[in-house]
């Protein structure tokens, strides 16, 4: 490769110094030949030393970087069926972010002044001429109508009162403690009830509802157990504790 001429100017850091080596190279950032690209920084890291330029750390950090990735690109092989990973990946991934970051920086500069010479003009304040009131027509009568009509509008937004629903909509409490006393009761009384008798009796939706809720109490305090039974769509109630006892208290109403 044919020797470089290099003209010192000012690097922005040592990464802005790498990417011109590697620009000055015409070599891909994602193969960097590092032995060749070592002896060029170095090269002009000892230029700078030359001319009195501070060498900050950051390109001594760099410098020793590049010489640990020729250390094991000049390390042989394992040959063990895993490929291995390319020293040279870090510093590509760095490469990148940096050339990343400063195309944005060129892209930022070149549209900094992109608004000079725009103008916008303020709105105008436009006067508007006073409300004129006509009260020719305001007799009692239109007042006493149009207060009519408010009232009329008012009473449409607001909800229905709650004596609109009475009759509609009917609501029964039934308490689950004495549904589970009931039924605790006959099941003790029997050992085993079907399923169907618990519903016996029951008019109305909320007392079933209060029902079958009592019942799957029952089931998570381990008092019974219900099992489907040989006869299609008919179930079993069995009592499955020895204690008849049972703490009622304890229960939600």
């Amino acid at each position: 490769m044919e020797q470089l001429s290099f003209k010192l100017g000012a690097f922005e850091g040592p990464l802005d110094l790498l990417l011109m080596l590697i620009k000055k190279n015409k070599v891909s950032i994602y193969d960097i030949p590092i032995a060749t690209i070592l002896d060029q920084y170095l090269e002009v890291m000892k230029s700078m030393e030359e001319m009195d330029l501070e060498v900050s750390s950051e390109f001594l950090v760099l410098a020793a970087t590049l010489l640990q990735i020729k250390s094991k690109m000049l390390l042989p092989k394992e040959d063990d069926g895993e490929e291995e990973e390319d020293p040279r990946t870090e510093l590509v991934r760095r490469l990148l972010e940096y050339q990343q970051i400063k195309d944005s920086i060129e892209f930022f500069r070149e549209h900094e002044n992109s608004d000079v010479g725009t103008y916008f003009k303020l709105p105008d304040v436009i006067e508007r001429p006073p409300a004129e009131m006509n009260y020719s027509k305001m007799t009692l009568e239109n007042l006493m109508e149009a207060y009519r009509i408010s009232c009329v509008k008012l009473e449409r937004k607001l909800p229905p009162p709650k004596r609109s629903f009475s009759g509609i909509v009917g609501h029964e409490k039934v308490s689950i403690k004495d549904k589970v006393r009931n039924i605790w009761s006959r099941i003790v009384n029997k050992g085993k009830i079907m399923f169907g008798e618990i519903f016996k009796g029951i008019k109305s939706k909320p007392e079933a509802v209060a029902s079958f809720l009592a019942l799957l109490e029952m089931i998570k305090l381990n008092k019974i157990i219900v099992e489907d039974t040989d006869k299609k769509g008919e179930y079993s109630v069995t009592k499955i504790t020895d204690d008849d006892n049972f703490n009622f208290e304890d229960l939600e109403e």
